[in-house]
């Protein structure tokens, strides 16, 4: 046997268990259950006509201090008012940090989007930490109901998905809505220059946003890109149960997958990339694709990539493992801080 296919056996089995332990741990994260579920489709352009993406709302500097960088860096907390469902100020309030240079100059500005659920912010600091090492500017989006804007008592993440798809699409559009905020500020005070880097749900934010907007890069790894195909498609058993397609809720959905699935497809629409021509143009944007994921599946990735005729990362890892494979770092960093007009030329520190 040889080595490299022991390796890749390795990484194999650490994939799959990582993976399975995710959907264990999802199935404890707080899921909204309404008593009436609104069936109605949803036109995907109307929906976002009727967003506030185009228009955003006024980001503040609610505090500024110097950055642990060193003098060259400030370091910023950033505010806004918010719109989604429940009257918490998580879901009301809009919550950023962001390391900005002194000496500006061309820059790009990197805004970093967390998955579904994320306890603490590690994972996004040290990859913020790669993208300022190579001279740009950072940002770090708290997504509504996680971190610092989770409800009080809960988990990171509670509320924040419901089998009620009408809720899904209002948080969701929120998400989208507060990264394009941030993007708007960004490139009113920091750099004409913005990138975005999504991993998971957070990926699912960064194609909308990529649908939606002219962005100078775009990098999804691993992305949530239809949500309607990965909740019918992949859950195993306890998730099923817990997304009421068996069980004490069965049948909100519907009853099996195949009708599941259908019916998302018709109430999730606006949600799933592909059902939009990107604004911004598909060699601009980066999709990181997993053959293991038993949490997003490869194969969304796979055809959005096809669709929107993006550049595509293939790792043989799992939803989680991808994460920290060989190299997937630095490559993402260097794409995230090349200005897209200069593609051979990174950014200097």
């Amino acid at each position: 046997m040889s080595s490299e296919t022991s390796h890749d056996r390795l990484i194999g089995t650490v994939s799959l268990i990582l993976d399975r332990m995710v959907h264990v741990r999802l199935t404890a994260v707080g899921l909204s259950r309404p008593e009436t579920i609104d069936r109605v489709p949803v036109e995907p352009a109307a929906f976002w006509d009727a967003s506030r993406v185009l228009d955003p709302r006024p980001i503040r500097v609610n505090r500024e201090w110097e950055s642990l960088g060193g003098p060259r860096w400030r370091e910023l907390e950033l505010e806004g008012d918010s719109e989604g469902p429940g009257g918490h100020w998580g879901s009301r309030r809009l919550v950023a940090t962001a390391h900005v240079r002194r000496d500006p100059g061309p820059a790009p500005f990197v805004l970093l989007l967390h998955g579904y659920a994320v306890p603490q912010t590690t994972y996004d600091r040290w990859l913020a930490k790669q993208m300022r090492l190579r001279g740009a500017h950072t940002a770090r989006l708290d997504l509504p109901l996680h971190l610092r804007r989770t409800l009080p008592g809960q988990r990171s993440g509670d509320g924040y998905f419901s089998l009620d798809p009408a809720h899904i699409r209002a948080v969701v559009r929120q998400s989208v809505e507060d990264a394009a905020a941030v993007i708007a500020w960004a490139r009113a005070e920091v750099s004409p220059n913005v990138t975005v880097v999504g991993v998971s749900l957070g990926g699912l934010i960064a194609t909308l946003l990529a649908a939606q907007l002219d962005l100078d890069r775009v990098i999804a790894v691993a992305p949530f890109c239809d949500p309607a195909a990965t909740l019918s498609q992949r859950p195993p058993t306890p998730s099923l149960r817990h997304l009421g397609m068996i069980g004490e809720y069965s049948g909100s959905w519907g009853p099996d997958r195949a009708s599941a699935g259908r019916f998302l497809d018709s109430t999730l629409a606006p949600l799933v990339a592909r059902n939009f021509t990107p604004r911004t143009p598909g060699d601009r944007i980066t999709l990181v694709r997993a053959m293991q994921d038993l949490v997003v599946g490869p194969d969304p990735v796979t055809r959005l990539s096809t669709e929107w005729e993006t550049d595509l990362w293939t790792y043989p890892h799992g939803h989680m493992t991808v994460m920290s494979a060989s190299g997937i770092a630095r490559r993402i960093a260097d794409r995230a801080t090349t200005i897209h007009d200069d593609p051979g030329l990174p950014v200097a520190v």
